[in-house]
């Protein structure tokens, strides 16, 4: 039978059905449309929430790449590595800078299958050529992702892509809020690969993050930089702090207190070949001088030990700080000093003798300036690998928070001056102090050994 006598038949058997027959065939047929209407948005509701799962589950592994480690370095490779085994790709990669002008560009961060390794290294130079310019170029004017090779329709993969063995790449830019762009890239290598439009919002979606993470990333490197920088100036400053120090109390030693002793032996030199036959004003007069002299003679010399006091130079960190005791108790006799001295100067590591004995004086006349103490501890000990000063006071006290953040006296800027010198030396410094309890300044560095000799962890 042919079609045009199949139709025909049909249309004769319609025919002979009732009015009532083809109504309820038409209403049969409405409820069946009906039915697949529905089924069909159940599939594409059902679509839509697979993809959001999808969504979810990749953002999950993404977030715990980023938790799961405080090496920023790791972070950001661990990142490459889910970001490979979401999309099943062989290569993932981040490039810097994402700029078609550059003269260079590096591979920092990389993930890569075994049988697909990167010839680049992470820290090697990629030479400037016209076709990665044009890929950061694209991706840079592009808002979504650019898909590469023989099956995406915007170009060929690169030559120096082609020598990674990728066939086909998807990149996007990525604008971090520190520094220039960079460029976010995945290479499938095994075989050529069509990127469909969900990889691509995926890719897209989960850019974003990265950005966010790669941003966290070179705050905080920036950060560590700008923190060795500034240690390595406050160690230069206290360090020419120091030689300067040491220039003007051999400068009062050798000139000034040189010349005044001068003086002194003048007068009273002239003292004694005047004698008894001099007149009485006379030899008030010179004596009077002579006994400035000798006053100015002292102070220089208290000047010079304040400093850079030559036993610091001459005996260690223990006697000079005996001395420094000795002449804060001639100073301040009001205030009773008591001594917790329990190591000798070999337990002093060279390198902080000097820091040793300048964070001891900076405490010891901070607290006789501001803290009304009646007495003051000092204490000098050695316990394991750890090396601790603490200065304790039954002063007035204060709020240690407020005064380092707002240090508006001499107070703030003297702790904060002595965090800084703590912090350059590898020590750790911590005030404990309470407005009405007094003040314990404790400093303590790492040794890297114990009195025996044993290599501390």
């Amino acid at each position: 039978m042919t079609l045009k006598e199949a139709i025909h038949h049909t249309m004769k058997k319609d025919e002979r059905k009732t009015k009532s027959e083809l109504l309820y065939e038409l209403r049969f047929q409405r409820l069946e449309n009906q039915r697949l209407e529905e089924r069909l948005d159940r599939d594409i509701d059902d679509f839509a929430d697979q993809r959001q799962l999808k969504y979810l589950e990749n953002t999950a592994l993404i977030d715990k790449a980023i938790r799961q480690t405080t090496d920023l370095d790791e972070m950001m490779n661990d990142l490459m590595g889910v970001l490979r085994a979401i999309f099943g790709c062989d290569q993932t990669w981040l490039l810097h800078p994402c700029d078609p002008k550059a003269l260079n560009w590096r591979l920092p961060f990389r993930a890569v299958s075994p049988k697909h390794p990167i010839p680049f290294g992470p820290n090697d130079d990629l030479p400037a050529t016209p076709d990665l310019a044009e890929n950061c170029r694209l991706a840079l004017e592009t808002e979504g992702p650019v898909p590469l090779g023989v099956n995406n329709t915007i170009k060929d993969i690169p030559k120096e892509a082609q020598e990674a063995a990728a066939k086909s790449a998807l990149l996007i830019a990525l604008h971090p809020k520190v520094g220039r762009p960079w460029l976010l890239g995945l290479h499938q290598c095994a075989d050529e690969r069509k990127w469909t439009d969900e990889e691509k919002r995926m890719f897209q979606d989960i850019s974003s993050r990265i950005t966010d993470a790669l941003s966290t990333t070179l705050f905080y490197q920036n950060l560590e930089l700008n923190q060795d920088r500034l240690k390595h100036l406050s160690s230069q400053l206290f360090h020419a702090q120091e030689e300067e120090r040491k220039r003007v109390a051999q400068e009062i030693h050798d000139e000034l207190g040189q010349s005044v002793i001068a003086i002194k032996m003048g007068v009273e030199n002239a003292l004694f070949i005047m004698g008894d036959e001099a007149p009485e004003s006379i030899r008030k007069s010179l004596q009077s001088a002579s006994n400035l002299a000798k006053e100015m003679v002292e102070k220089m010399r208290r000047m010079q030990t304040s400093l850079y006091p030559p036993t610091l130079r001459d005996f260690g960190a223990i006697t000079a700080i005996n001395g420094l005791l000795n002449n804060f108790t001639n100073i301040y006799s009001s205030i009773v000093v008591k001594r917790g001295i329990h190591i000798v100067e070999d337990d002093i590591p060279d390198t902080l003798r000097v820091n040793v004995f300048r964070l001891a004086q900076e405490a010891l006349y901070n607290a006789a300036k501001h803290s009304q103490a009646d007495s003051i501890t000092v204490v000098l000990d050695r316990l394991g690998c750890n090396l601790f000063l603490e200065v304790i006071d039954d002063g007035i006290g204060f709020n240690p928070a407020k005064t380092i953040r707002y240090p508006d006296k001499r107070l703030g800027l003297g702790l904060t001056s002595m965090h800084e010198r703590a912090e350059m030396s590898d020590g750790f410094m911590k005030i404990e102090s309470r407005p009405g309890r007094g003040t314990t300044i404790r400093v303590v560095w790492k040794l890297p050994t114990d009195r025996n000799g044993k290599k501390c962890k």
